[in-house]
């Protein structure tokens, strides 16, 4: 009872408590009235020892379940993996690593439908050697074991999950039920429908760069680019008025007293003004450096300098909607 006297005590040791647990029940209270009924722990797991531990019979075939796998458009790693769990049984409450065998039959279909990500469709490589022999051993490509013998790359991918030993092995030849197409032969057997939404998808964009995707681009990068716009548009507007502000008390000490008398556009007005003419009286005496233009020899066509292109504005506004 980790939640009355702390930590879990070590199996074997004793807990002493003065007021008893709430709701708690002797060992023994049952198992004295009865003694057909064996005694029996109510909650489990009180001293780290376990409470429960199926038998052998309820490991028999006739008791395992039957779960079907859908294998149309799901990445092969991924869905062999998921195959893996549920044939071992570890997403049994049941499941003991090395005591018990609780896991289920799995009914694959639509293995030629499978898919790899990436260029591992042409890419990747399976091989066998079928009389152990130094050179009998053959390549074949997914592309092309794909057509050939679908089943095959689904028993290879669920193989390597699998622990070499003969419990392994028993578990691989005898539960796992692999079909091309969308029928099967077991439907008398009433399979669980796996939920393959948890199975990764292979799609079109697994082939493009990682920042090319466009759910990476809707999910990571325009929010990013959002945030920039509008960082650096606050950065300008707070410049720009720092500096407007500047200019205003600048042209304050020109003005002088004749501002109060003045509204807020007649001032800007004279500060217009007051700028222009200084404008005017640094130029006076300075002559303007026109570029001539250069042409090519013989022709009145202009040379360009060539360098590189501006990008193109980016519309915001477009992938905000």
């Amino acid at each position: 009872f980790p939640g009355v006297f702390g930590a879990t005590p070590p199996a074997g040791s004793y807990v002493m408590f003065k007021k008893p647990v709430e709701g708690a029940t002797c060992l023994h209270a049952y198992g004295t009235k009865d003694k057909v009924r064996p005694e029996w722990n109510e909650f489990p797991n009180p001293f780290g020892t376990e409470a429960y531990r199926p038998v052998v019979d309820m490991m028999d075939d006739k008791y395992r379940q039957w779960v079907h796998f859908d294998a149309e458009g799901k990445d092969v790693e991924d869905l062999s993996g998921k195959i893996y769990h549920v044939m071992r049984g570890k997403d049994n409450p049941l499941f003991q690593p090395r005591s018990c065998d609780v896991g289920a039959f799995a009914i694959v279909t639509n293995c030629e439908k499978v898919r790899v990500p990436g260029l591992d469709f042409h890419y990747k490589c399976y091989f066998r050697n079928m009389r152990q022999h130094p050179g009998a051993t053959k390549v074949e490509r997914f592309a092309d074991l794909q057509v050939r013998f679908p089943e095959r790359i689904m028993m290879k991918e669920v193989w390597k999950c699998f622990p070499k030993n003969p419990i392994s092995r028993n578990i691989f030849k005898t539960r796992l039920k692999l079909f091309q197409g969308p029928n099967h032969l077991y439907y008398d057997k009433d399979p669980v429908e796996y939920r393959m939404n948890k199975v990764k998808d292979v799609t079109h964009e697994d082939m493009m760069p990682y920042n090319d995707r466009r759910s990476v681009f809707y999910t990571k990068n325009l929010p990013r680019m959002n945030y920039i716009r509008k960082k650096v548009e606050a950065e300008t507007k707070q410049k720009t008025l720092v500096a407007f502000k500047d200019f205003l008390s600048e042209e304050l000490t020109r003005v002088g007293d004749r501002a109060k008398d003045m509204g807020v556009d007649e001032y800007l007005n004279v500060a217009d003004e007051n700028r222009a003419m200084d404008k005017i009286r640094s130029m006076k005496g300075v002559e303007l450096e026109v570029e001539k233009p250069v042409y090519y020899p013989g022709t009145t066509i202009l040379k360009k300098k060539l360098g590189k292109k501006a990008p193109n504005p980016i519309k915001w506004d477009e992938f905000e909607r």
